[in-house]
């Protein structure tokens, strides 16, 4: 039993220096940026993206009715420039 421990207690050194223990700090720190992940990044990108969904459909509403409001003078106008083309042809029937 004693020379059980004595080998244990001298291959400590290397199992706690070696590449064994490099696994065991990699495997830990990504556990640990994947906590700080779900837990802090995440939630706040979340309500980001939330929020710029949110403006979004704002801004499609004004540009919609933007958009009305540009077509019902688009109306207008075209209904002037016919006006004003049934002016000039009925003025140059008459002029010939």
């Amino acid at each position: 039993m004693e020379a059980a421990m004595v080998a244990l207690l001298t291959a400590l050194p290397g199992l706690i220096a070696g590449p064994a223990s490099a696994v065991v700090i990699c495997v830990l720190a990504m556990v640990g940026a994947g906590y700080i992940l779900v837990k802090h990044v995440l939630p706040r990108h979340s309500r980001d993206l939330e929020k710029i969904l949110e403006e979004s459909k704002e801004t499609r509403i004004i540009f919609q009715e933007a958009v009305t409001k540009f077509g019902s003078r688009l109306d207008r106008i075209e209904d002037d420039v016919s006006d004003i083309k049934d002016i000039l042809t009925h003025d140059k029937r008459r002029e010939s």
